[in-house]
């Protein structure tokens, strides 16, 4: 490390890379441009202002094996509030930023691998004209550029120059304003073009936690880490005079007056009304100003700010709650849309998209749900930003319960985020207990409510098809295993002895009975039998049988009934037929021996007219159809799941 002496009050400056180019003098502010051994004065740094930052120079941290220390700062202010880019040394020497926002951290470096003719130009800096590639194209957020990586345009702002510190590869002027495009890629990397200089400068780099800097030496341990927040201040509503509490001070650009809707610029040291909203309400606001909110595996928070936003479908107004919440070291949303809650947290990049109108994230996929605009009726509570009435976005959901991500676009800036759903019992027990009492149980489905009937039906589809693949399994061995031995084969001819349909055992029935030769069954008396009769030349008639299967020794008889039946025509210039000419009947369990069949039938033959059919009995059969009953039994569940499910989806809104 050198030390060189200010050329305006000779106080020491040190050097401590040997690339810097620029230092400020901390005594007098005055910004030097380093030559040789000796140091120029080019102009006064202004007075940085105090942002809370945790960083200060000094500061020393990892990312990613990659060790480096704050040797300066660039401090610049823009719409939100305050940015800092804090030049850093790595351990070999090399430069890189840090780029700190509302509590969001941005490690990049100057990407010179982009020639710079390919770098775009732009014209004008409140509605900017990019020029690139012979075009002139108004730029909007969500517009793609190809810069080495697939760019998405995440924001256009207007940046100023506040002052800096320390030392710096590159120079600046107090006072001096540039655009400054944020971009974003599908892969997560971050990136800003700064329009400060021309070709504008490429930074990329990626979006970081604080966690994932490692830093040490900070400005305040207590500070650097949150353990403690600036306190709340009171303030008196510029517009009724009303006193308001402000909670986070140094979190917040505005505050809307819950009394009379006036916006105070909680920045400018008068309060200065920058918007007045037309309507203030606190009806229905469920979760006051100043609420804590305790949910499960998120920081703890309090509500700051309260948006009440609507938008118009089919000439119907549906409206919804934001409730900004502020944690120590960043913020999240409450969403609540017809009582049921949902928790958002900002996102970094862009999500990517995926076939099918999905967008993927973290390995998870999100299928689309719903284009719709919003408009911010009114506002309660302090804000990062300068909130006005009307402020206009266009809203994009995708879902994969319970998560859900969402981008709010607006002429200036794409925002993402990502939420989860809250259940209302776990939202009632984050709240106080005055709080939790007026919370209203949801009638209708949420957005990214979790559907319980598809759970239902996927375990139920996994058992379904498991155990019918074991039993298709028992089906097959039980097949294979059979024996399917014909014991008895017969042939015989039914004649009309009596009135056509008359029943067995009426008046009009005569007794046409008979049994068959004596047969064997072997095997074991687990073993069943089945009976085949088969009529096949029976035409527009039926033949039904009424079958026992008697053991000749014992007398034990086993009852069952056979029916063969045909029948076809023409009806309307359509042929039908119904029915069989053949049927089967299966006996389970009987026991071995020497059986005979006694066979009494009935028929709509005219009397004197008949059919011959054949009797077959098989011992051992396996029969598929227990299988198909099982199945049926297994399968009905899995349709009704179903249908429940899909009545769920379609209740989702």
């Amino acid at each position: 490390m050198s030390e060189l002496s200010c050329p305006n009050c000779g106080a020491p400056v040190p050097i401590i890379n040997k690339a810097s180019v620029y230092a400020v003098c901390s005594s007098c502010k005055t910004l030097s441009l380093k030559k040789d051994v000796n140091l120029e004065k080019i102009g006064t740094a202004g007075e940085l202002a105090d942002d809370h930052s945790i960083i200060q120079l000094g500061t020393q941290g990892n990312y990613r094996g990659t060790p480096f220390r704050v040797i300066g700062r660039i401090q610049l202010k823009f719409e939100l509030g305050f940015w800092n880019e804090w030049h850093l040394m790595e351990g070999d020497g090399s430069s890189a930023w840090l780029g700190e926002a509302q509590g969001s951290y941005y490690y990049t470096k100057l990407n010179v691998g982009i020639p710079t003719d390919k770098i775009p130009n732009l014209e004008g800096d409140e509605d900017p004209i990019v020029i690139a590639s012979g075009r002139r194209e108004r730029i909007t957020p969500g517009d793609s550029f190809y810069l080495g990586e697939n760019w998405t345009l995440k924001e256009i702002m207007k940046a100023t120059c506040i002052g800096g510190e320390g030392e710096l590869p590159i120079g600046f002027q107090t006072g001096y304003e540039a655009v400054l495009l944020d971009l974003a890629s599908e892969d997560g990397l971050f990136g800003t073009l700064d329009y400060s200089e021309s070709p504008a400068l490429l930074f990329s780099g990626n979006f970081s936690t604080l966690e994932e800097l490692n830093l040490t030496g900070l400005r305040q341990e207590e500070v650097a880490y949150n353990q403690t927040q600036i306190p709340a201040k009171s303030i008196e509503c510029k517009g009724c005079g009303a006193s308001l509490n402000q909670f986070s001070p140094d979190f917040s650009k505005s505050l809307a007056c819950e009394y009379c809707g006036s916006v105070m610029d909680t920045e400018s040291d008068d309060l200065k009304i920058i918007a007045k909203f037309d309507q203030v309400s606190r009806d229905n606001v469920l979760l006051p100003l100043g609420t804590p909110i305790k949910l499960p595996n998120f920081p703890e928070s309090k509500v700051i700010g309260v948006l009440r936003k609507s938008t118009e479908v089919d000439d119907e107004t549906y409206t919804w709650t934001d409730y900004l919440l502020r944690y120590r070291g960043g913020y999240a949303w409450l969403n609540e849309n017809g009582d049921n809650w949902t928790y958002f947290e900002p996102l970094a990049g862009v999500p990517k998209w995926a076939p099918g109108l999905k967008r993927i994230f973290q390995k998870r996929s999100y299928k689309w749900f719903a284009n719709s605009d919003s408009n911010t009726d009114f506002a309660l509570g302090e804000f990062y930003w300068k909130v006005s009435a009307g402020e206009k976005a266009q809203l994009e959901d995708f879902i994969s319960p319970p998560y859900m991500i969402s981008s709010e676009r607006t002429d200036k800036e794409l925002f993402w985020s990502k939420g989860v759903f809250i259940p209302f019992d776990t939202m009632k027990s984050a709240v106080p207990l005055d709080t939790a009492s007026k919370l209203r149980k949801p009638e209708i489905v949420g957005v990214c409510e979790p559907n319980p009937f598809k759970i239902r039906l996927k375990r139920n589809l996994w058992v379904a098809a498991t155990l019918t693949a074991v039993f298709l399994v028992f089906q097959v061995y039980g097949c294979i295993k059979a024996k399917n031995q014909i014991v008895y084969e017969g042939k015989f001819k039914y004649v009309q002895t009596s009135t056509p349909n008359a029943e067995i055992g009426s008046s009009n029935f005569r007794d046409n009975s008979f049994v068959t030769d004596v047969f064997e069954l072997k095997g074991s008396a687990n073993e069943n039998v089945e009976i085949q009769i088969e009529a096949p030349n029976i035409d527009n008639k039926y033949i039904f049988f009424s079958a026992a299967l008697i053991n000749e020794d014992t007398d034990t008889a086993y009852d069952t009934s056979i029916e063969t039946s045909y029948y076809h025509g023409v009806d309307d210039g359509e042929s039908w037929s119904e029915g069989s000419r053949s049927d089967s009947k299966s006996l389970a369990e009987i026991p071995p021996g020497r059986y005979y069949l006694r066979l009494e039938s009935q028929s709509d033959f005219p009397e004197g007219w008949g059919s011959v059919y054949n009797v077959k009995i098989i011992r051992d059969v396996m029969s598929p159809a227990p299988f198909f009953l099982f199945s049926i039994f297994l399968w009905l569940p899995l349709i009704y799941t179903f249908f429940r499910s899909y009545s769920f989806e379609s209740k989702r809104v």
